[in-house]
């Protein structure tokens, strides 16, 4: 994957983890499997970024 970077356990340094469903789809645990330390991922409040091109002049228009 191009500009992906590895991810390891904060707190032993392992590499390999499991994933599991948690609280019924909103948050996901991933376990290291070296330390069995718990981690999780979950969804936030999404935020709208609009960024200019360097040519751009910065202008956007609704039609």
């Amino acid at each position: 994957m191009t500009g992906a970077k590895p991810m390891q356990c904060g707190g032993c340094g392992g590499a390999d983890f499991r994933l599991f469903t948690a609280d019924a789809e909103v948050r996901i645990a991933v376990e290291c499997q070296q330390c069995k330390d718990v981690s999780y991922i979950q969804p936030s409040p999404a935020k709208l970024a609009i960024e200019w091109d360097d040519k751009s002049d910065g202008r956007l228009t609704v039609f």
